[in-house]
């Protein structure tokens, strides 16, 4: 029988899902149900991720698809979550410590300390991650800190993918996407540095043997088998963070960029090089591990969509809710000011700004310059990420909510002078992490996807469609 679908288990922070696709990466069955973080059980001012709970909601997705595909069809399993969080475990596999989420407030203060460590500066040159406080490596600093006892007991560090990953295979490995949310590696080496391990008192030997996208796990064993309602012995293979696997299937390469346009704006490229230094590091740059062994995704956000919405709940409150962005997009179609007097709030420490704003000015005009200065801002992070991965990009392909607002697709266009290609395709992470699941290289199979793009060409005249 031929082996012609993939099965993920993708765990993000809102949903927990089984989701089945085909080599044409067509979604044949799926099932999703709420993923729920919890109060720490020894502080209910913490956050966790009840480990037991995820599997049970896997079990029960798993076999809800189950009902509507052969089984013996799947090629091979993949595991796709959030990054940076993760627990230590034993010789057996079984946790020693709670799943810390990204939510958690604990690690907080250690971010606020990290000087004691090292500066802010030198961890994001040598690791390229910005400064978060949900970082895997301030999370082990809080155990170092706190429970020291819980690092000296370990086997190993599982991420969350590969804690799901020991409970299907038996085996222990680290997922490389992973590793790269973690600030615990080297950007050049793209592996754990023996520095910041050393500083930190950790032993290499904490992270076990690193799997890259694609690569085998291991076999479905018994148990899990019975769990998901599976064939036993169906290889499990390395996928992990949802943010590389969701530019895959958008279809980021070595001269398209990707913008992720929701709430806020993310920009990502696939590099092959990082030119970081402390100037450039000033504009929030952060790096990750491509799914290519070798390659990264080096990103910029600012806030976006969150200025549309203030200029709609304070301009346009007099329309109703289905009617309101077609009659902002009209309205704004129809300015003809140039000046961008609107000023966007860019970062959560910023304010809005109207500038100049004239009594002749209408609400359109102010949609409109909103548009054109969060379009300026896109220019800016391609300057910038230009400059860090040394290439120059040739088109930006747009997913999300952002990718429905031509207009504002098109002043994009006319403000990078690229062409810009919008997809409405809402499962690119599933999609991309298919695409590493069959026997065929993933760029083969993703050469065959069949996109559904509309495109932008840059234009200074702007029609009223």
């Amino acid at each position: 029988m031929e082996k012609d679908l993939a099965l993920v288990l993708d765990c993000g922070a809102t949903n927990i899902r089984t989701i089945v696709l085909n080599k044409q990466g067509e979604v044949v069955a799926k099932f999703a149900i709420n993923s729920t973080s919890r109060p720490d059980p020894l502080n209910e001012e913490y956050t966790i991720w009840d480990i037991d709970e995820m599997m049970d909601k896997l079990s029960f997705c798993s076999k809800k698809v189950v009902e509507s595909i052969d089984p013996n069809r799947i090629a091979s399993i993949g595991i796709s979550t959030f990054g940076v969080d993760g627990a230590f475990v034993d010789e057996t596999g079984e946790l020693l410590s709670p799943v810390i989420s990204w939510k958690c407030q604990r690690t907080i203060p250690i971010l606020e300390n990290i000087n004691k460590y090292f500066s802010s500066e030198e961890l994001l040159l040598k690791t390229g991650v910005g400064a978060f406080s949900f970082n895997t490596i301030n999370k082990l600093i809080w155990y170092r800190e706190n429970q020291k006892e819980t690092i000296d007991q370990a086997k190993h560090w599982l991420f969350i993918s590969s804690l799901i990953g020991y409970k299907l295979t038996n085996e222990f490995y680290t997922d490389h996407t992973m590793a790269g949310t973690s600030q615990l590696c080297n950007l050049q080496t793209q592996d754990f540095d023996a520095e910041i391990l050393e500083k930190l008192e950790l032993d290499r030997s904490l992270f076990p043997i690193m799997k890259y996208a694609g690569e085998e796990v291991g076999k479905l064993n018994g148990k899990a088998a019975a769990m998901l309602g599976l064939p036993i012995n169906i290889p499990v293979k390395s996928i992990g963070h949802d943010t590389q696997f969701a530019l895959f299937g958008a279809g980021v390469d070595l001269k398209n960029a990707v913008l992720s346009s929701g709430t806020w704006e993310i920009l990502m490229v696939q590099a092959s090089e990082v030119n970081l230094n402390a100037a450039l590091a000033q504009h929030g740059i952060t790096v990750e591990f491509d799914p290519a062994k070798g390659k990264y995704n080096i990103g910029l956000q600012w806030m976006a969509s969150a200025n549309i919405e203030w200029v709609k709940n304070t301009f346009f409150k007099d329309i109703p809710l289905d009617e309101v962005y077609e009659v902002m997009i009209k309205e704004a179609l129809k300015s003809e000011v140039e000046e961008d007097f609107y000023v966007p709030k860019l970062q959560p420490n910023q304010k809005i700004n109207l500038i100049n704003l004239d009594l002749l000015n209408n609400r359109g005009d102010i949609f409109n310059s909103c548009m054109r200065s969060l379009s300026q801002q896109l220019k800016k992070a391609i300057d910038i990420l230009e400059e860090v991965s040394n290439f120059k990009i040739d088109q930006i392909t747009v997913v999300g909510g952002g990718a429905r607002n031509a207009h504002w697709n098109q002043l994009k266009a006319n403000a990078t002078d690229l062409k810009v290609k919008t997809i409405q395709e809402k499962e690119t992470t599933v999609l991309g992490a298919s695409f590493f699941l069959f026997d065929e290289s993933s760029e083969e199979i993703r050469s065959k996807y069949a996109y559904n793009f509309t495109e932008f060409i840059p234009s200074n005249a702007l029609e009223v469609v």
